[in-house]
């Protein structure tokens, strides 16, 4: 698919109009009185609670990295031992000269 400017500027204009007729019908049907709903809204439905297969599924896998962190965090590393990773700023090639 050719991607040009002029296709962009046509996209971002129907994005545009649509973005603005879009939030104007819908404010204007809650500003209208007859359609104000009236009381408190209704609470959401409460969500199932998730079953015994899953629940202990997500109770094993949650113990099993708390056992990981654990082990991490008692290592104990030698005074003096190196770090695991070092930066190293990589040379500038020079414009001209290929490797």
């Amino acid at each position: 698919m050719k991607r040009s400017r002029r296709r962009f500027l046509r996209l971002l204009a129907a994005g545009t109009a649509v973005a603005a007729t879009g939030p104007t019908a819908s404010l204007a049907g809650a500003a209208d009185p007859a359609r104000r709903p009236r009381g408190a809204a209704p609470k959401p439905a409460p969500r199932p609670a998730p079953s015994t297969p899953l629940a202990d599924e997500i109770r094993k896998q949650k113990d099993n990295v708390d056992q990981a962190l654990k082990a991490v965090r008692d290592y104990d590393l030698p005074m003096g031992s190196d770090p695991a990773c070092t930066f190293e700023a990589m040379p500038v090639r020079k414009p001209g000269r290929e490797s």
